[in-house]
């Protein structure tokens, strides 16, 4: 508080993590309008709106700080949704607090001046104050924008962070720039990316088609994480377009296609497609797009990062297909060159006639026109079906356990769906509960969302049911309810083999499911039933293991081999240096296509520790690589190590060499 204007502390801000694309955002905007005002730009009615499309943008972007002003208006809605979002705020004034409140806040009243108060008192705000005398000139809020600029260029410096500029603001007048044109044109000339968000959503409509996680491209055999794409590149490309969109909610794989889906593929004015990892749902969707639309079907086929290069998957000469370089994170400048390449081509489909779609091209399909509108005996209920998938969709997107669970109500008590629909929008809610670590929300709707063995959504339910079942476990404080709990899983796995998902999923929640029900009996009761469950744990690791390889159920089938009371004989170590062998392959693999990914780097400091310690070796390698690993993982990650290391000190491994590595990974992080 009160330091000269350009004075850096930077104090709040903690380390910047490599890994996550983050950015310096520069903020401005235009100002609310007075009550007077005849052509709105900034009304009332507007600002509930403006400030959800702020507040997801930056859950996309994750900006690691945040540098603007505080007038009424746009600054203010970015200052609250930075602290909405848990984003550090730094705040400039081009005078001192007092001045700044009465000339560019006060005119506009309450409730302005009100946030205004909160946001300069709140502990988690770096507010800076200018020096200079109060001048309510375009000159000087001009020169103020220079130093916004260059006060973010230099924390990016120190940081190793790009800049970029996010304002709010009509569309230019010819002849009347304006304080935030101004700093749009400063931060071009300076080859910062600018987002520039319209007060108003166009009329244009847009529906994104992706593939969502982690996907396995059949091409080159390696996984992409998809969803950096969507949440740096086409969330912004689109925002900043002002064009309204909308994608799947359900990020299920379940290959349910529902009727919002194929309206918003007939109606959206635009559908962006990525063809990352060649996913059958996509493709579908495509194809349904090409026979409803003659034009604006923009398909992006990303090249990813240290990988072959690869056509799109098809071969329809005709068809337009743009490209852009990416990693599996995407990183900030990957993000700004495939935004700037995207945007005019963005522009273009909408203000172009091209034809685009082979279907239409070749047939005449001119009498078919959108909008279309559903069968008469069917629309009432499609209708329905619409407005309950939207109404779901906001409450998911909130990201709010509160608004989930009130929308879970809702979906309880209305009649205007069937029951397959109520069925979905459940699985749906719950997934969104797990999300947010509300699990025993999730299990009540889990459990009221059954479906039947053939339904597409089986799967997805089972393994969500077996996961909460399994949390609500580690969190029951009284043993006899986490071993229900656990049973209760159980027979979810039980249900998941009968049903035939053999994978190394599946016997992976199996066997860490056993693994907790061991931590509880050793040392206590019978040691057969210990032993029992050791061999169990260690079975359903190597059926994994044997049904689908992965490094996952590889350590966790090494782990199982070398704490057994086996024989230390040659059957024994054939089959250790086996499993071993496959393991530190398919991790070097993993490693080789991320080399951030955590759970692929603390595993190779598990398959280390395992083998040095069969071979009653130094642990030190091991050692060195839990450090590394630990500096690419978030807490979470972090306990789930540590509860692995507490697992073996507990079945007997040495206390003091398992301390040492707890001890390296809690210094390392």
């Amino acid at each position: 508080m009160g330091d000269e204007l350009g004075t850096k502390t930077g104090s709040h801000r903690g380390p910047i993590d490599s890994r996550d694309g983050k950015v310096i955002i520069v903020y401005a905007g235009v100002q609310a309008d007075e009550p007077e005002r005849e052509v709105p730009r900034l009304p009332a009615d507007a600002e509930d709106a403006l400030l959800a499309r702020i507040k997801g943008l930056l859950q996309s972007l994750q900006p690691s700080l945040l540098v603007g002003a505080l007038a009424s208006g746009a600054d203010i809605l970015f200052a609250r949704a930075a602290l909405s979002e848990g984003i550090p705020l730094r705040v400039l004034l081009p005078f001192a607090k007092e001045d700044f409140r009465r000339t560019s806040v006060e005119l506009r009243g309450e409730p302005w001046t009100s946030h205004f108060d909160r946001i300069v008192a709140d502990k988690a705000v770096e507010l800076v104050e200018g020096a200079q005398p109060v001048e309510e000139t375009a000159a000087a809020f001009n020169e103020h924008n220079l130093t916004m600029l260059d006060d973010a260029r230099t924390l990016a410096e120190d940081t190793d962070e790009r800049v970029w500029v996010l304002t709010i603001r009509p569309a230019p007048a010819e002849g009347a720039p304006t304080v935030t044109d101004d700093l749009v044109l400063r931060a071009e000339e300076r080859g910062h990316l600018t987002l520039d968000l319209a007060p108003f959503h166009e009329s244009t409509s847009a529906f994104i088609v992706m593939p969502y996680g982690r996907k396995k491209d059949v091409r080159s055999g390696k996984y992409v994480d998809c969803d950096p794409a969507f949440h740096r590149i086409y969330r912004p490309l689109l925002e900043d377009a002002d064009i309204s969109w909308s994608r799947a909610d359900l990020e299920t794989d379940s290959g349910i296609i529902h009727s919002g889906m194929l309206a918003a593929l007939a109606n959206s004015d635009v559908v962006l497609v990525d063809l990352t990892a060649t996913n059958f749902n996509v493709a579908y969707e495509l194809g349904v797009r090409h026979v409803f639309a003659d034009r604006a079907t923009v398909l992006v086929n990303p090249q990813i990062e240290g990988q072959s290069r690869y056509a799109p998957p098809f071969d329809i000469n005709m068809i337009r297909v743009h490209s852009f370089e990416r990693g599996q994170k995407v990183s900030d400048l990957q993000a700004e060159e495939a935004i700037r390449g995207l945007q005019p081509v963005l522009r273009r489909v909408i203000r172009e006639v091209e034809v685009d779609s082979p279907a239409h091209s070749w047939f005449d399909l001119a009498s078919v026109k959108r909008p279309f509108s559903q069968l008469a005996e069917v629309a009432e209920a499609l209708i329905a079906e619409n407005n309950a998938r939207d109404r779901i969709a906001v409450a998911i997107k909130s990201s709010d356990a509160a608004e989930m669970k009130a929308a879970a109500e809702w979906v309880s008590s209305t009649s205007n769906v069937n029951e397959g629909l109520r069925r979905s929008l459940r699985i749906e809610l719950a997934l969104g509960l797990h999300a947010e670590e509300a699990y025993e929300d999730a299990r009540v709707l889990l459990d009221l969302a059954q479906p039947s063995v053939d339904d597409a959504l089986h799967r997805i339910w089972l393994q969500k049911s077996i996961m909460v079942y399994r949390r609500l476990g580690e969190d029951a404080q009284d043993p006899a309810i986490r071993i229900e709990l656990w049973r209760k899983a159980r027979r979810h796995l039980e249900e998941a083999d009968a049903a035939g998902y053999v994978d190394s999923e599946t016997y992976g929640s199996w066997g860490g499911l056993i693994k907790r029900e061991l931590e509880l009996q050793l040392g206590n009761g019978d040691p057969a039933v210990s032993t029992s469950l050791f061999r169990e744990m260690a079975e359903k690791y190597k059926a994994g293991f044997e049904a689908d390889p992965s490094y996952y159920t590889g350590v966790n089938l090494l782990m199982a081999i070398r704490l057994s009371d086996r024989e230390r004989d040659s059957s024994f170590r054939e089959e250790f240096d086996e499993v071993l062998a496959v393991s530190r392959f398919l991790n070097r693999l993993a490693i080789a296509d991320d080399p951030s990914d955590y759970w692929a780097l603390a595993t190779r400091a598990e398959l280390t520790l395992h083998e040095r310690l069969v071979q009653s070796l130094s642990v030190d390698e091991a050692a060195e690589q839990y450090a590394e690993a630990a500096r690419h993982g978030n807490a979470d990650q972090i306990r789930s190590t540590k509860y692995q290391l507490g697992f073996l000190v507990k079945y007997g491994d040495p206390a003091d060499v398992i301390e040492r590595l707890k001890l390296v990974v809690d210094q390392a992080r």
